[in-house]
C-alpha cells in the first residue's frame, strides 16, 4: 500500500515528490513533461524556493529547446522563467542574456503588440532598474505600459502593476514629481478595482508616503501612511508585520519633524509586533531599534540610547 504524503507537506512538496512518476508516465523528453516541470517550478518560485525552481526551469528549457521550433513561444516562456529566478536570486549577469534572448523570440512568435511581449519587456526593465541602468529600463517600461493599456484598458490591474514599477524607477532617479503623478494614478486604479480596503492599495499608499516624506511634504506623507496603516489593521490584524512596517514609517516621519512623543509610541509598538511575529533578532527589529535610539539621543536619554545601539550591533553580528 503506497505511503500517504505527510500532512505537513505542502502541495508544492507533493508535486515535487511526484516528478519521477510523472517522468515515467509522460517520458523524460516530452513537451508534456516540460510543462509539468514548469508548473512545479512556478509553485517553487512563488514560495521563494529559487534554487529548486531554477533546476526545474533549466530542465524544462533544455527539453523545449530540443523539441520545439527555434522561435517557439514556449521556449521564450522557459527562458523568462529561468531569468526571473536568477533575478530573484540577485544573479543579474545570468538573468540578462536570457531575458534579452526571450524578448525577440516572443516578438517574432506572437507579434510586437502581444501581452507576453509586454511582460518580457517589463521583466527586462525590472532587471535594468535593479542594476541602476535607468536609461535602458525606462523605454522598456513605457513600451510595456503602452501595450497593456492598448490590450487591457487603462484601468486594468496589470497596467497598475507596470505603472507602479515605473514609479519606483523614477523614485530611484530622484524624479519625485514624475513618480508622484504615477503613484496617484495607480491608487485610483486600485481603489476602483480592489476597493478601499485592499492590502495591495496599502502598499502603494505606503510607497507614496515614502515619496512624500522624501520630498518634505509632511501632511501628504502623514495622510498616506495613516491610510496604509488603517487598511493593514483592518485587512490583517493589529499585530501583523505589515502593520509594524506602517507604524515604523509613520514614527520616522514624526521623528524627522520633531514630534518625538508620537514617534516614540509608534516605534515601541512596531518593535513589539516585529519581536512577536518575526523574532527578537530579525533585521526589521534592529532597524527600528536604531531609529528609536536616534530619538532617545535627541531627547537627551543617552544611557537608554547606548543600550539599544548595543542590542542593534548584537543582532546584526548574529545575522552577518
Amino acid at each position: 500500500m503506497p505511503r500517504r504524503p505527510s500532512k505537513k507537506m505542502t502541495e508544492t512538496d507533493i508535486r515535487l515528490q511526484a516528478l519521477p512518476q510523472k517522468e515515467a508516465v509522460l517520458g523524460g523528453d516530452t513537451v508534456a513533461f516540460a510543462d509539468y516541470l514548469t508548473f512545479v517550478g512556478v509553485s517553487l518560485y512563488e514560495g521563494s524556493r529559487f534554487d529548486e525552481a531554477r533546476s526545474l526551469f533549466q530542465k524544462a528549457l533544455d527539453i523545449r529547446e530540443k523539441l520545439l521550433a527555434v522561435d517557439h513561444e514556449d521556449t521564450a516562456e522557459a527562458l523568462n522563467n529561468l531569468a526571473r529566478t536568477y533575478l530573484a536570486e540577485g544573479n543579474y549577469v545570468a538573468a540578462e542574456p536570457l531575458f534579452k534572448r526571450a524578448l525577440p523570440m516572443q516578438e517574432r512568435a506572437l507579434g510586437a503588440e502581444h501581452l507576453s511581449v509586454a511582460s518580457g519587456q517589463h521583466n527586462l526593465a525590472e532587471l535594468y532598474r535593479v542594476m541602476h541602468l535607468f536609461d535602458k529600463a525606462e523605454p522598456l517600461y513605457l513600451k510595456a505600459i503602452k501595450i497593456k493599456e492598448s490590450q487591457l484598458g487603462s484601468d486594468h490591474a496589470e497596467v497598475a502593476t507596470a505603472l507602479n514599477s515605473l514609479a519606483l524607477l523614477y523614485c530611484d532617479q530622484g524624479r519625485l514629481k514624475d513618480a508622484e503623478s504615477i503613484y496617484e494614478k495607480v491608487v485610483k486604479i486600485q481603489e476602483k478595482l480592489l476597493g478601499s480596503d485592499s492590502p495591495i492599495l496599502a502598499t502603494t499608499l505606503n510607497n507614496l508616503g515614502n515619496l512624500f516624506a522624501e520630498s518634505e511634504q509632511f501632511n501628504k506623507a502623514e495622510s498616506s501612511y495613516r491610510k496604509a496603516l488603517n487598511i493593514r489593521e483592518r485587512a490583517f490584524s493589529p499585530e501583523h508585520p505589515k502593520v509594524a512596517e506602517s507604524l515604523n514609517n509613520l514614527g520616522m516621519l514624526y521623528h524627522r519633524h520633531g514630534k518625538f512623543n508620537r514617534a516614540e509610541s509608534l516605534y515601541a509598538r512596531a518593535i513589539e509586533i516585529w519581536e512577536s511575529t518575526l523574532g527578537p533578532d530579525h533585521a526589521n527589529v534592529a532597524a527600528c531599534l536604531e531609529n528609536y535610539a536616534g530619538l532617545l539621543r535627541k531627547t537627551n536619554r543617552e544611557i537608554e540610547a547606548v543600550a539599544l545601539e548595543q542590542r542593534v550591533h548584537m543582532i546584526r553580528d548574529q545575522n552577518s
